[in-house]
C-alpha cells in the first residue's frame, strides 16, 4: 500500500507500507539477531552444486531466476563459487539430489530416498471443539497415522496419511516440483480412520486442509531409518555435513540438530 499526503505548503514523499503477520514479525526479529551475530542471508540465490578440490568442498551458485526453464537437459552454469570452512547439506527433500551433484563425492554415501505425501483436512460444521489434547492412535506403515492436533486458534486438524510417491526423477526433486494439492474425495479415506477414536464424526465435516512431503529414508513395508547426520568420518569430505531423512519431527528438534552440528563439525 502507497500512503501520501498534503499539508498547507508542505507535500510528504511516497512511502511504502507492509502489513506484518505475527509470521513476518518473528522472521524479521530471528533474521535481525543471526545478523548480528555474523550471519548473511543470501536471497534468490542457489546452490547448483559443487565440486571437490584439495578434499574440500566448492560450492557452485547461480542466480534463482536461471532455473525456471531449466529442464535437466543441460548444464547449469555457475555465477560465483565459494570454498566454506563449513557446508551443511539441509536442503530437505532435495539434499540426496543436491548431493548427487557435488562432484567427487561417492555415490555410495547418498543413500535412496522416498516420498511420502501427507495430508491434513480440517473439522467444520461445529461451534464446540470435541476435544481437549492431541490424540494419536497406533502407527501406520510410514508414519504416526491420522491423529488430531489443535492449532493456537483451536481449529482441530485430522492427518496426516501416508501416500507414496512414485516416478521422482532428480531433476523434480532438485527443483521441488512436487503436488502439495489436497483433494476433496481424499475424505473418503479419512472418515473411518477418524471414527476409529471419534465416532461422532458426521460425514461432510471435513474440509481440505493442506499437505506435505515427507523424505523418507525407508520404502512401503520397511523398518523406519532415523536421521542421517553425515559428517567428514562417513564419506571423506572435509567441511561437509549431510542431513538425509529430515522427516518429522525435524522441525521440532531443529534446534538440536544444528547445536550438535555446531559442537561436532564447527572448527573456527
Amino acid at each position: 500500500m502507497e500512503s501520501s499526503a498534503n499539508i498547507g505548503f508542505y507535500q510528504f514523499v511516497p512511502i511504502e507500507l507492509e502489513l506484518l503477520t505475527d509470521r513476518d514479525i518473528t522472521h524479521m526479529w530471528t533474521q535481525g539477531e543471526a545478523e548480528n551475530h555474523g550471519a548473511t542471508f543470501s536471497y534468490n540465490t542457489t546452490v547448483i552444486g559443487g565440486h571437490i578440490e584439495e578434499n574440500r568442498l566448492s560450492l557452485h551458485i547461480s542466480e534463482t531466476k536461471h532455473l525456471e526453464n531449466w529442464n535437466g537437459k543441460f548444464p547449469l552454469q555457475p555465477e560465483m563459487v565459494l570454498i566454506p570452512k563449513l557446508v551443511v547439506n539441509s536442503a530437505g527433500l532435495s539434499a540426496p539430489v543436491l548431493a548427487k551433484r557435488f562432484d567427487g563425492l561417492r555415490s555410495a554415501v547418498i543413500p535412496p530416498t522416498y516420498y511420502a505425501r501427507g495430508c491434513y483436512f480440517t473439522l467444520s460444521n461445529t461451534t464446540i471443539c470435541p476435544f481437549k489434547h492431541l490424540i494419536y492412535p497406533i502407527p501406520e506403515d510410514g508414519g504416526l497415522g491420522v491423529h488430531v492436533t489443535l492449532d493456537l486458534n483451536g481449529q482441530v486438524k485430522f492427518g496426516p496419511n501416508v501416500e507414496w510417491i512414485d516416478g521422482i526423477d532428480d531433476v523434480s526433486s532438485f527443483l521441488n516440483k512436487f503436488d502439495y494439492s489436497v483433494c476433496t474425495n481424499r475424505a473418503k479415506l479419512f472418515y473411518p480412520e477418524i471414527r476409529k477414536y471419534y465416532p461422532n464424526l458426521k460425514d461432510g465435516s471435513l474440509d481440505p486442509g493442506y499437505a506435505g512431503i515427507r523424505p523418507k529414508l525407508s520404502g512401503p513395508r520397511q523398518s523406519p531409518v532415523d536421521f542421517v547426520i553425515q559428517g567428514e568420518d562417513i564419506h571423506g569430505i572435509t567441511g561437509l555435513v549431510n542431513l538425509f531423512g529430515i522427516e518429522s519431527p525435524g522441525l521440532t528438534s531443529s534446534m538440536g540438530v544444528a547445536e550438535h552440528i555446531a559442537t561436532r563439525f564447527f572448527r573456527c
